[in-house]
């Protein structure tokens, strides 16, 4: 019989990580729960009121997500329940080697214009790009900008690298 791998909740991981990133896992991330048997499940696409769901999940990370928002004197109460009962959450999440990089995840809004400017790639970048494109007039058109434009970025890449190396 083979080791069982470590099952880690997304209760567990409220310790570490902030509940826009567990939520943004939870939707996007294979999220699993346990069947009646103890068996590993998919989380289902069903609403808040199907217990093995990602909505109820998601319900639950949203109530302690106004808790943290708007703290109250009873608060302490809460915990204690938590310790007597066990969360729903503890029932949500992932075996340690399907995890998801947690680090990389961006729940909040990510504005596609904040991109970094074509030209702050890294000539790696530029020369597979050229690539390709085929030509330095189809790469400037990529960019709006003229052959010209897109040749002189190249050569300044260019140059800055062979800085670099002397």
């Amino acid at each position: 019989m083979g080791k069982e791998k470590q099952w880690i909740s997304i209760e567990r991981l409220l310790n570490d990580y902030s509940i826009p990133i567990l939520a943004e896992a939870a939707q996007n991330h294979k999220l699993q729960t346990k069947d009646s048997m103890g068996r590993r499940i998919l989380a289902t696409d069903g609403d808040a009121d199907d217990q093995k769901s990602k909505a109820f999940a998601l319900e639950h990370l949203a109530s302690r997500y106004a808790m943290q928002q708007d703290p109250g004197p009873d608060d302490y109460l809460f915990d204690e329940r938590l310790e007597v009962e066990g969360s729903p959450l503890d029932l949500f999440g992932w075996p340690e080697d399907q995890l998801p990089d947690l680090q990389d995840i961006q729940p909040h809004f990510q504005n596609p214009q904040a991109k970094k400017s074509w030209t702050q790639r890294t000539l790696k970048e530029f020369e597979e790009e050229l690539k390709q494109a085929g030509s330095l007039e189809k790469a400037g058109e990529l960019h709006g900008v003229s052959r010209q434009r897109y040749s002189e970025v190249l050569k300044d890449k260019r140059e800055a690298a062979q800085w670099g190396k002397a």
